[in-house]
C-alpha cells in the first residue's frame, strides 16, 4: 500500500518530513565511497538535495528531479548557499524520458516504496527508457518489516528489475534514517543496485 502525500505540504512545513534528516542517508553514502559511478547522475525524488549536493560537491554532473516544487526550491537555495552547481529541476517521476536526460547513474533515495504496483510499473519502464546499457542504477527503498504501511520485501524488490531490462542486480538490507516527533528513526530497508542490459 503506497501512503498518501501532500508533498508540497510536507516540504512546505515549517518542520522537515521525517525523511529530511538534513544529510543524506548514510546506507546510500557508504555506497558511493566504495562505488565508482558515471556522469550524468540523476537524483529521483531528490527531495530538498542533500545526496544531489554531497555528490556535486565529490565533482559530478548531477541532475536533482522532485515532484515538489518546494523541495526544489529548498534544494536550489542550499545549492547557492554551498556554491554547488546541481540541475535542480521539478519533474514526474512518472514521465522520465520528458528530461531529455541520458543518465549513466540513477540513484533513488526512498522514492520507489512510496508508490503503488501502477506506478512502480511506470516508474522502472521510464528508467529503462532513459537509461542506456551499462547504466548503474541504485535504489534505498523502506522494507515492509519496517510496520510502516509499505509493502516492499526483497522478492518484490527483484521482481521489477528483471532481466533482459535489468542486469547484475543485487539486494542488501540496510538501515534507513528518518526522524519524527523528535526522535531518530532508523528503519529496516532495502539498498538494490542494478545495470541496465
Amino acid at each position: 500500500m503506497a501512503h498518501e502525500h501532500d508533498w508540497d505540504a510536507e516540504y512546505a512545513a515549517p518542520t522537515p518530513p521525517p525523511w529530511d534528516i538534513g544529510e543524506a542517508q548514510p546506507a546510500l553514502v557508504a555506497f558511493l565511497d566504495r562505488t565508482p559511478i558515471d556522469d550524468p547522475v540523476l537524483d529521483v525524488g531528490c527531495g530538498t538535495g542533500e545526496l544531489a549536493l554531497l555528490l556535486a560537491g565529490r565533482g559530478h554532473q548531477v541532475i536533482g528531479v522532485d515532484g515538489s516544487a518546494p523541495a526544489i526550491e529548498h534544494a536550489t537555495a542550499k545549492a547557492t548557499t554551498r556554491g554547488v552547481d546541481v540541475d535542480f529541476q521539478v519533474g514526474d517521476a512518472l514521465h522520465l524520458t520528458d528530461l531529455g536526460v541520458r543518465p549513466r547513474t540513477v540513484i533513488d533515495c526512498g522514492l520507489l516504496h512510496v508508490l503503488d504496483e501502477q506506478e512502480r510499473d511506470a516508474y522502472v519502464t521510464q528508467l529503462a527508457e532513459i537509461c542506456g546499457p551499462g547504466a548503474l542504477v541504485a535504489v534505498l527503498a523502506v522494507s515492509a518489516e519496517a510496520d510502516e504501511g509499505w509493502d516492499l520485501t526483497e522478492a518484490s524488490l527483484r521482481e521489477w528489475f528483471l532481466s533482459p531490462h535489468w542486469v547484475s542486480c543485487a539486494v542488501g538490507t540496510i538501515e534507513v534514517r528518518a526522524h519524527w516527533q523528535g526522535a531518530d528513526l532508523r528503519l529496516p530497508g532495502f539498498l538494490l543496485t542494478c545495470r541496465r542490459g
